[in-house]
């Protein structure tokens, strides 16, 4: 697998552009969110790896041709793992297209891997109907007591820790987005952000309430609100993912008013 420059990166974006899986790829390729990019040739390319640093790796393409199956595992024993190494992490996942071929060749043919485990699980893509949330706020109005408070801030794309790779450009450095908290005094309870996955008029929001003894109270939902309200105002419109398994996530999403749209596998590695 060849890395690509930026200028090269064009040539990949009939690989990503079929899905709502795909829009974080989208958004590294045209430059949103730092990133390291690779295919099998520079002229019509028919595997590719959009990889988004301290996130994940999006795969896409054509995975049957034995020389495309070689290419992908000496991408991860000669780039990825030698990176994980580097940084200290024990882990890394895959996103790819929901298809036997890319469950047969990470699940029984990763033999070069050693010490390497690999499972699958299965995320979920939601996407937004505006209607139906404003229908729902309308005759549920988040509930805020006088000791809360909503608090709209910036916050990092990208943690400090990643900074300093090579392959980081020193913009993202200073890249920030917009989220939302349900706050407790200095106490933050429940947090809603955009992720920094954003195409066009869509981006992708992460939500977490971080102590498990405050998680059911509607917090979340209340920051999620906040958010969606503040980027609807400029016609940006929100998708939510989350794991398969993951049934609170799910009663969450569908409150706010979105739906599923699209499944798809998520290959984790994990060294023993």
């Amino acid at each position: 697998m060849k890395e690509l420059n930026y200028e090269e990166y064009e040539i990949l974006e009939s690989l990503f552009n079929q899905k709502k899986q795909h829009i974080p790829a989208l958004s590294v390729l045209r430059g949103s969110y730092p990133r390291r990019v690779f295919a099998d040739v520079t002229e019509r390319p028919t595997l590719a790896i959009v990889w988004a640093t301290g996130r994940w790796m999006y795969a896409a393409g054509d995975i049957n041709p034995e020389q495309n199956k070689e290419a992908m595992k000496l991408f991860l024993q000669d780039v990825v793992i030698p990176d994980c190494k580097a940084q200290n992490r024990s882990w890394f996942e895959i996103y790819t297209d929901d298809s036997r071929e890319w469950e047969t060749l990470f699940l029984g043919g990763m033999d070069k891997l050693n010490k390497w485990n690999v499972d699958k699980h299965l995320e979920s893509v939601y996407v937004f109907h505006p209607e139906q949330f404003n229908r729902r706020q309308q005759y549920a109005k988040p509930d805020i007591t006088s000791n809360l408070r909503i608090e709209l801030s910036e916050y990092p794309v990208l943690p400090d820790a990643y900074h300093h790779l090579p392959y980081v450009h020193t913009k993202f450095a200073e890249q920030r987005t917009c989220g939302a908290a349900v706050k407790l005094g200095e106490r933050t309870l429940s947090i809603c952000k955009n992720n920094g996955f954003t195409a066009g008029r869509e981006y992708f929001i992460d939500v977490d309430t971080f102590e498990a003894a405050e998680r059911n109270k509607g917090y979340a939902e209340q920051a999620a609100t906040a958010l969606i309200d503040y980027y609807l105002i400029s016609g940006m419109i929100p998708l939510w993912e989350t794991t398969h398994d993951n049934h609170p996530s799910h009663r969450l999403a569908s409150k706010l008013g979105f739906a599923p749209v699209e499944q798809y596998p998520v290959f984790s590695f994990v060294r023993e």
